[in-house]
């Protein structure tokens, strides 16, 4: 009964600490994503790219895209995916030799952000299909 008690109590911690890990790591590269931005804001016209963080900042709560921040939206995978989502939208509409550094750092954290495994891939592209439907329907 004791030996019993043991491995439940192995078990318990042992997913604890998996848990721990993951909110971890997403935070890590929702902070990551977060100081691209940032290094990136100045250098862009916002204005060009309303409607992807106008469609980004429904899903993030009391801040936006620009200014992630509260333990709830860091803690988000979703929050890291749309990140990564506007972050492309961004670079795939702007001088790629502009933004070198920023790019490798992006495919990096995207690469990290995918081996957690916070959703299938299928479940990634149909979001970003939603975002890039949201789009062209509200362009004028």
């Amino acid at each position: 009964m004791n030996t019993q008690k043991f491995v439940m109590k192995s078990i318990e911690q042992l997913q604890l600490k998996h848990v721990r890990h993951f909110y971890r790591s997403i935070a890590e590269i929702n902070g990551e994503l977060a100081k691209i931005h940032k290094s990136i804001e100045s250098k862009i016209d916002k204005q060009r790219y309303r409607l992807v963080t106008e469609y980004i900042n429904q899903f993030i709560s009391y801040t936006s895209v620009w200014n992630v921040k509260f333990v709830y939206n860091l803690e988000s995978p979703e929050v890291a995916m749309l990140q990564i989502f506007h972050l492309e939208y961004i670079f795939g509409h702007e001088q790629n030799e502009l933004f070198r550094c920023e790019i490798a750092s992006l495919e990096q954290l995207k690469e990290k952000f995918l081996q957690l495994n916070a959703f299938k891939i299928e479940h990634i592209k149909q979001r970003k299909q939603k975002m890039l439907h949201y789009i062209t329907s509200h362009k004028n």
